[in-house]
């Protein structure tokens, strides 16, 4: 009995034995995704990218004749580029062209990381104002997600916040999504694809990185044709600061030696927003074929076509509707329109100034704007309009025939009491709360918010190769959710309020209502063939000041829903100032 129990459970364990060597050699699913690197034809070799266990790794092989010094320099980040972390990595101090070398994700450069995330998580989209990453692993945490996407200063707990998790982003399921506002995408990772507008042309050098050209014309400058068109800079000291770059970066020793036909590199992160765009909404699947895509492209074309076809003879009778309504409305308005008028800076701010008492074209920007302010309230009032001044001078309450080239300080903000300019920072504090007051107490009257406007008028200071008119309106993305001090100089007048709140779907609409009515003003200039900003566009939602965006503080925090600041002239400008100082 015993030799038969021993029999039977030595069958039994060479059976389960059996089992377990046939089950270990059968295959397991691969974690692995193979890719290569995007818009690269030239020396583009298969690479591997998947979790190992702790960490997320790439494979790659070396290409033909390649050493340790010429792999580092092709796939390594410059930190770690050197001959000693090529053989941490590699097994053997010989490279063979068959074999893996397993990198970690932090020593490969940024082409080779952006392309193997797009493999990796092949669920994630570009959107216009974040990139969607959605979990597809049981080993991503939130860690994970931040260290690899992110720039060094965001981390996990700003995706907890901004996305809002559960139980603080412990617990992560597949199909979460998690939105990365792209100011926080790392900026070395190209995650989205890039695309720039005529006359401008897309290329790519040997690292990997985009950048932007433009073929010189004849008669063209570098200043105008190039700095102020493409990348959005005015101001003067801005201008030169790129141009000297421009030139660093293209070897050429002098602007002057700038010649036609000449190709001028402008990286991407210099370009204004007019001339740089991204292609979103697209999945980086990397499943389908070249060909699949093309056809696919095709197809939405046709099916777009026939649909625009379709629709132009509707879009027509929208308008037309649209504009019938939208002057029937103005008829039966029984209120009139009213249009809060600021004349910019004034009192002890002058503002900017250009010319000189030499040449007899001296002009002081507080002077003229507030001289064509009366001057436009006049022709208002003629039209029946209520118009509603910020600014006064009491020893000016008409224009006048020539415009003085001495500054006086005699101007007074209409605050309650009267506030005499003296810090152009209160000033324009002063002035938030003075125009955005104006428009509590219309609505308070039942006055349409469409029947206010409010316009900032001011004199440029930009690159001397500039001139005409130019209007800002209020980028939403540029403006604050508050506005809020608690100095007693502000307290003490009747327009303070405790705190200014901002919606942002206020902001939009307020974005929207000021730029078209900008291409209004815009256009009326140039009905009347009066100068107007060319080389780039007229209107605008900021300005560069320091290599950042801003925008002028009585934009920033108005209410109003049409707010404008309109720049009269470029004071910088000898054409401007000789037509600003005619009394026509």
């Amino acid at each position: 009995m015993k030799l038969h129990f021993f029999i039977l459970s030595l069958v039994l364990s060479v059976l389960f034995g059996l089992a377990d060597s046939t089950f270990a050699k059968s295959p397991k699913t691969s974690n692995w995704k193979s890719f290569r690197l995007e818009y690269q034809s030239t020396g583009n070799s298969e690479m591997l990218v998947g979790w190992n266990g702790k960490r997320l790794v790439v494979k790659l092989k070396p290409q033909r004749g390649e050493g340790g010094f010429s792999l580092a320099r092709r796939v390594l980040e410059p930190k770690y580029r050197s001959l000693k972390t090529i053989r941490k990595y590699s097994s053997s101090r010989r490279l063979y062209r068959n074999r893996f070398i397993t990198f970690p994700f932090k020593v490969v450069n940024n082409i080779i990381r952006s392309s193997a995330l797009k493999a990796v998580f092949f669920k994630d989209k570009a959107d216009n104002e974040f990139w969607k990453h959605r979990v597809t692993y049981v080993w991503e945490t939130t860690t994970l997600i931040a260290g690899l996407f992110t720039k060094k200063a965001i981390k996990a707990g700003h995706l907890v916040r901004y996305n809002k998790m559960r139980r603080n982003g412990d617990i992560l399921q597949k199909g979460d999504i998690i939105k990365i506002p792209w100011k926080w995408i790392s900026p070395e990772l190209s995650l989205r694809q890039v695309a720039v507008k005529p006359p401008l042309k897309l290329n790519q050098d040997t690292s990997g990185k985009f950048y932007a050209h433009y073929q010189m014309k004849p008669g063209e400058t570098l200043y105008t044709s190039v700095v102020i068109r493409f990348t959005g800079r005015l101001l003067n000291d801005e201008v030169n600061q790129i141009a000297n770059k421009l030139l660093k970066l293209n070897k050429i020793p002098d602007a002057k030696l700038v010649q036609s036909q000449q190709k001028i590199i402008i990286p991407l992160e210099w370009l204004s927003e007019e001339y740089l765009g991204h292609q979103t909404k697209e999945m980086f699947s990397g499943k389908s074929s070249s060909a699949e895509i093309n056809s696919k492209k095709k197809k939405k074309k046709t099916s777009k076509n026939i649909v625009t076809k379709k629709k132009t003879k509707h879009n027509k009778t929208k308008h037309d509707r649209l504009a019938k309504k939208s002057k029937t409305s103005r008829k039966n308005s029984v209120h009139k329109i009213h249009v809060i008028l600021d004349s910019g800076h004034g009192g002890g701010d002058p503002g900017a100034s250009g010319g000189s008492r030499k040449n007899k074209d001296l002009i002081y920007e507080d002077e003229v704007v507030y001289d064509v302010s009366q001057r436009i309230s006049r022709l208002l009032k003629k039209q029946g309009v209520i118009v509603h001044p910020t600014l006064a001078d009491p020893n000016q309450k008409t224009p006048v025939r020539y415009l003085s080239h001495r500054h006086d300080k005699d101007e007074q903000l209409l605050v309650t009491p009267r506030y005499s300019t003296r810090n152009s920072r209160i000033g324009v504090n002063m002035r938030v709360y003075l125009v955005n007051h104006i428009y509590k107490e219309l609505r308070k009257q039942k006055v349409p918010s469409e029947n206010i406007l409010f316009i900032s008028l001011h004199g440029d200071s930009l690159h001397t190769s500039l001139s005409g008119v130019m209007v800002y309106y209020p980028d939403h993305r540029l403006r604050r959710s508050s506005f809020r001090l608690k100095n007693k100089i502000y307290r003490r007048i009747k327009e303070y309020s405790s705190k200014l709140t901002f919606q942002t779907k206020d902001n939009r609409y307020s974005e929207k209502l000021s730029k078209s009515f900008g291409k209004v003003i815009i256009d009326e200039f140039r009905k009347t063939k009066l100068r107007t900003h060319r080389v780039a566009s007229a209107v605008r939602g900021y300005l560069y000041r320091k290599g950042k965006k801003t925008l002028p503080a009585v934009l920033r925090y108005s209410k109003v829903p049409t707010s404008v600041l309109v720049e009269i002239a470029n004071l910088n400008n000898r054409r401007d100032r000789r037509d600003l100082l005619k009394s026509k």
